[in-house]
């Protein structure tokens, strides 16, 4: 089996662009502007995916003249493009089922001059990979698990890979798989949204956060908006906390009773009043999340848009002619996105009326 990760994001990430060009064999580049860049950065010169395309990390910085820790393997022409990148390896995980035990089977230098890092294995395996940096032993987030039978079709690689053969595209020499990913993080954004338009309770997840010594938890990374607040004094009771403002949180005037607790927003944390033990009182926390966004090749959309992937095909359509300039096209994709977005609205609501009577996600019609 061949295992496929695909590079780190770059969109948003520092660049600047060689003055001069660079001769294979040399350690010295001279770019625009190195305001972003820093000693021990990774830097990817060229565009990714593209021939001759190299990782190098930063040395040194003098005036506008950076100086890499080994010499160009490859000559590169004035204006070409320098990008930061945050990893410059990826590791690959393996595991006998999905759920058990995770063992770094290899780690590999991010092929960036190919449009993936590829992993050989013999053995049938569950996997996962993460980035990492060399210098700073920086490691990401691990990606889901991928079985050796291949990725889900409603996987990163896989809509990107439907859109490439559906934009006629395959040889990926217009499209560009970092600019999908971006697409696919807004569309599913907007279906989330209007999912919630119609059933704000639909993306809801109930968390039990630990309060430190101020009586405070950080809220979770996909915090959205609370539905219901409760405080778990003894760890196991749940009591429904009313809301107070912050600016009368500390006010010598107010008493509060563990019978009648009180809640409050400060920044990204949660805080209760009485404040509680440490260790063993908890905030329960009901709230709408927004589901993650596909970064690794086995991301998955989430639930129910996942079953609507033909929709979701329809939106990057309408992003990739918009691109190439056919707006007739385009227009015609959005026809399509809009409507199959309503009726998708239209049976997820129906699946909500019905759950109780046992509707299991099999019963919505798959594309």
């Amino acid at each position: 089996m061949i295992v496929k990760a695909l590079h780190p994001s770059i969109d948003g990430n520092p660049r600047s662009n060689l003055t001069a060009k660079a001769n294979a064999g040399q350690a010295n580049i001279v770019v625009q502007n190195v305001s972003d860049f820093s000693v021990d950065d990774p830097i990817i010169i060229g565009t990714p995916g593209q021939e001759l395309t190299e990782i190098k990390k930063i040395s040194s910085i003098s005036g506008k003249t950076i100086t890499l820790s080994a010499n160009l393997d490859n000559t590169h022409p004035e204006n070409t493009r320098i990008t930061y990148i945050k990893y410059d390896q990826v590791k690959f995980y393996k595991s006998d089922s999905e759920d058990g035990t995770y063992t770094e089977a290899e780690t590999k230098d991010i092929a960036i001059d190919e449009p993936h890092t590829l992993y050989s294995s013999p053995s049938s395996y569950y996997f996962k990979i993460a980035y990492y940096n060399s210098i700073t032993a920086e490691l990401s987030g691990y990606s889901v698990a991928v079985s050796s039978s291949g990725f889900e079709r409603y996987s990163l690689i896989k809509l990107q890979d439907a859109l490439f053969k559906k934009f006629r595209d395959e040889k990926e020499q217009f499209l560009e798989r970092d600019e999908i990913t971006t697409w696919i993080g807004e569309i599913k954004d907007d279906m989330v949204n209007k999912i919630i338009d119609n059933n704000e309770k639909y993306f809801n997840a109930s968390v039990d956060l630990d309060v430190n010594s101020d009586g405070e938890a950080d809220l979770s990374d996909d915090f959205r908006k609370f539905q219901k607040i409760s405080v778990l004094y003894n760890g196991i009771t749940a009591i429904r906390a009313s809301k107070i403002e912050l600016e009368n949180v500390d006010d010598a005037t107010q008493t509060f009773s563990e019978s009648a607790p009180y809640y409050y927003f400060n920044s990204y944390k949660i805080g209760i009043r009485p404040k509680g033990i440490v260790g063993t009182t908890k905030v329960r926390v009901v709230h709408e999340y927004q589901p993650a966004d596909l970064e690794n090749d086995s991301d998955l959309l989430p639930k129910p848009i996942r079953f609507y992937t033909k929709v979701v095909m329809d939106g990057l359509m309408v992003r990739a002619c918009e691109k190439a300039g056919k707006d007739s096209r385009a227009d015609r994709y959005e026809r399509k996105y809009v409507n199959g977005v309503d009726d998708m609205i239209e049976e997820v609501n129906n699946l909500v009326l019905n759950e109780n009577r046992g509707v299991e996600d099999d019963d919505i019609t798959i594309y």
